[in-house]
């Protein structure tokens, strides 16, 4: 049973779409139907349904998922031991983050780890933060960087490694753009420009209004905080974003001071536990501590 039939079929297994597979462990659609395939006749069993319109596991393929997950944890953790033992800080790391951490926080982080590590290759990717969390699940990032706090999970580490302000941006002619601090009850009739629901900063805005009675209607979702901050400069409404939304691009709109419950958010790293790092990514995490 080779690792690199394996792993095709984890990809095919996790996504359930060749094509997505396929992207994922960049190889041809063809050349990830002919590892299956050649699995499934190794194996002398069907891994997979084909019959419907939607891909499906059969109850062997169900059965080898689990240990095909364990097999591709233990083949890592034996090439990180060996590479921890030759004591070389090399190969390569895929670090996701949000859009808005990846302009403003990550640069800085990315060169330094540069600086120390040259002969580390680096890849940063932007998604949502439900996305980081799958990635860092199913092997696609090796560490991802997001606001908020992380859910507990199996085989996952997280650690919150700094704290960034939360601020409310108003238009220049709204009535308290001379505050120096607002809180939910001074715009629970104001509207709201928020993201779609499952967004991290879509949740910001929930948990900070929960104490109220009636929290203010959203007047609209949309799906970059960047288009938010320009519709604010537009004058159709408000919203609440982390200091860093505006450190790029502050745009016209006045920033004040959230004086909710919770005046910041973590910024949190995500990796995915193994019981021997890589150098390279134990590198990595400790840079990033000392960094942000």
């Amino acid at each position: 049973m080779q690792l690199r039939h394996l792993s095709t079929f984890a990809a095919v297994a996790d996504t359930l779409n060749f094509t997505r597979a396929a992207e994922r462990v960049h190889l041809s659609q063809s050349s990830v139907t002919e590892q299956i395939q050649s699995l499934e006749a190794e194996l002398g069993a069907r891994l997979f349904d084909r019959s419907r319109r939607r891909l499906s596991l059969t109850p062997a393929g169900q059965r080898l998922q689990a240990f095909a997950a364990e097999l591709l944890k233990l083949a890592g953790e034996a090439r990180a031991a060996v590479a921890e033992a030759s004591d070389t800080v090399a190969g390569s790391l895929v670090i996701g983050g949000l859009e808005t951490l990846c302009a403003v926080r990550l640069p800085e982080l990315i060169a330094e780890f540069h600086r120390r590590h040259a002969a580390v290759e680096l890849t940063l990717k932007t998604a949502d933060s439900g996305s980081l969390r799958r990635g860092i699940r199913n092997g696609d990032l090796d560490a991802g960087f997001f606001f908020g706090e992380a859910p507990e999970e199996t085989d996952v580490r997280s650690e919150a490694l700094a704290e960034e302000q939360l601020l409310i941006i108003l238009p220049p002619n709204h009535r308290l753009a001379g505050r120096t601090e607002v809180g939910p009850e001074d715009l629970a009739n104001d509207a709201f420009l928020v993201t779609q629901p499952g967004c991290i900063y879509r949740r910001m805005f929930d948990e900070a209004f929960a104490i109220l009675p009636k929290r203010p209607k959203p007047m609209g979702e949309f799906a970059s905080l960047g288009l938010i901050r320009g519709l604010v400069e537009a004058g159709l409404g408000c919203a609440l974003v982390p200091r860093s939304a505006l450190a790029k691009h502050p745009g016209h709109v006045v920033a004040i001071p959230w004086s909710g419950r919770r005046r910041t958010a973590p910024v949190t790293m995500m990796w995915r536990h193994r019981r021997v790092y890589a150098p390279a990514l134990a590198a990595f995490l400790a840079t990033a501590r000392e960094c942000l």
